[in-house]
């Protein structure tokens, strides 16, 4: 691995380190987690509901996780069973607690499925209904050779069907696509071969190409990428002038392709062609009115939760945001659409979940390992939480630093 990837390669996995743990930090200061987070040794959870969040699994980890919440009675609920305790049609069962798995990793299958049905337990995965396959390569490409094939892909239709009829895993939407769209006019980078992609290309905004949804982030190389949000924040869709995007990318292709990178003003040529392009024909993008807006919103909730409801012959009630980011607007379409709730990460003066609260404002516990923070024998300080985490975090950046 030559200087410049190493050191790209290198910035990419510590600001994905910083973006996934600061929320926590933050709420941890501010105090926007569950007392029980914070407490010494807390007998009960008074009435709480925690939802914790996962993405993939590993094996050791989670049944350790699993064997705390055995051995102290707690037991698990699915979506519609908090739905009905946040509603006061359910009591709530003092050692409760839900499991919500986010995009549906295949590690859910291989690792995570026989593991709950081992211990008896149940979960709920939030699945991105657009992006699941039948069968084959589930995970969509870039072009140019630029990204190396993804190593973590998605659970096929085949594997959610066998874990629906299982009773073990409660599937519900996640979005179609779990799409981050362009938010600005501003140009903040060029697609480029160290972009930091992410499995399935989830990092690549979704743009229109020839008039059609770029949906499985087929990019080539000198794309500009514009500030982006996810597609539920509310904000209003940037829509890219197409012919400056060609432009930037045939110019690329025109100086090397990917060797045009090598160069370390390549930002800089780029940029320039963006300027003298505006200065001759203005910005030919722009933004989305409300009304598509909302119409925009509304569709991606629906087609999510027709698709899963289709494949799977059961009712969609819940949907949780992608990124962790929704809005007012996104609120309102959800319920137009048919949801009965909406989770969320971390909300700011909302600790919990409890009877009487708002269903479309369930918080959840970002990470898994607070899991040992719940009431219980064996239960871990904060200080070996984070300790463990760092060694972990520290062992899983050298080998990924190894494998390029």
């Amino acid at each position: 691995m030559k200087a410049e990837p190493l050191m790209s390669s290198i910035y990419r996995k510590l600001k994905r380190s910083y973006l996934k743990n600061f929320p926590e930090l933050f709420a941890l200061i501010r105090g926007f987690y569950p007392e029980f987070v914070l407490e010494r040794n807390p007998k009960t959870l008074r009435g709480q509901v925690p939802v914790f969040t996962l993405h993939s699994v590993e094996q050791d980890r989670f049944e350790e996780q699993l064997e705390f919440l055995y051995r102290n009675g707690y037991q698990t609920l699915v979506a519609d069973e908090l739905y009905e305790c946040v509603i006061g049609e359910r009591a709530i069962p003092e050692r409760s607690v839900v499991l919500t798995f986010d995009d549906g990793w295949r590690s859910l299958r291989t690792v995570a499925y026989p593991l709950l049905r081992k211990y008896g337990f149940r979960a709920v995965c939030f699945l991105i209904a657009g992006l699941v396959r039948d069968g084959g390569e589930n995970s969509g490409r870039i072009v140019d050779g630029s990204i190396k094939g993804d190593k973590e892909k998605l659970c096929s239709w085949c594997e959610v069907r066998e874990m629906h009829e299982s009773g073990i895993v409660d599937f519900q939407s996640h979005s179609m696509y779990h799409g981050l769209v362009f938010v600005s006019s501003r140009v903040e980078d060029f697609f480029h071969p160290f972009f930091d992609s992410f499995a399935m290309n989830l990092n690549v905004p979704i743009f229109k190409k020839d008039g059609v949804e770029n949906v499985f982030r087929q990019i080539q190389l000198g794309t500009p990428i514009y500030g982006c949000a996810s597609r539920f924040s509310g904000k209003r869709r940037y829509l890219d002038d197409e012919e400056l995007r060609n432009r930037c990318i045939e110019y690329v292709s025109l100086n090397g392709g990917r060797e045009f990178f090598r160069d370390s003003g390549w930002r800089g040529k780029l940029k320039k062609i963006i300027y003298e392009y505006r200065q001759n024909y203005g910005d030919r993008g722009c933004f989305e009115g409300e009304d598509e807006l909302r119409e925009g919103i509304y569709t991606e909730l629906v087609q999510s939760k027709r698709a899963i409801e289709s494949r799977l012959g059961k009712t969609v009630n819940h949907f949780c945001y992608p990124w962790w980011e929704g809005s007012k607007i996104a609120v309102e379409e959800s319920k137009r659409a048919g949801y009965l709730t909406n989770f969320w990460g971390i909300l700011p003066g909302k600790r919990t979940n409890r009877c009487g609260d708002d269903p479309f404002r369930i918080v959840r516990i970002l990470s898994d390992d607070l899991i040992f923070r719940l009431p219980g024998e064996g239960r871990k300080s904060l200080f070996r939480i984070f300790r463990d985490r760092f060694l972990l975090n520290y062992i899983r950046f050298g080998r990924s630093l190894l494998q390029g």
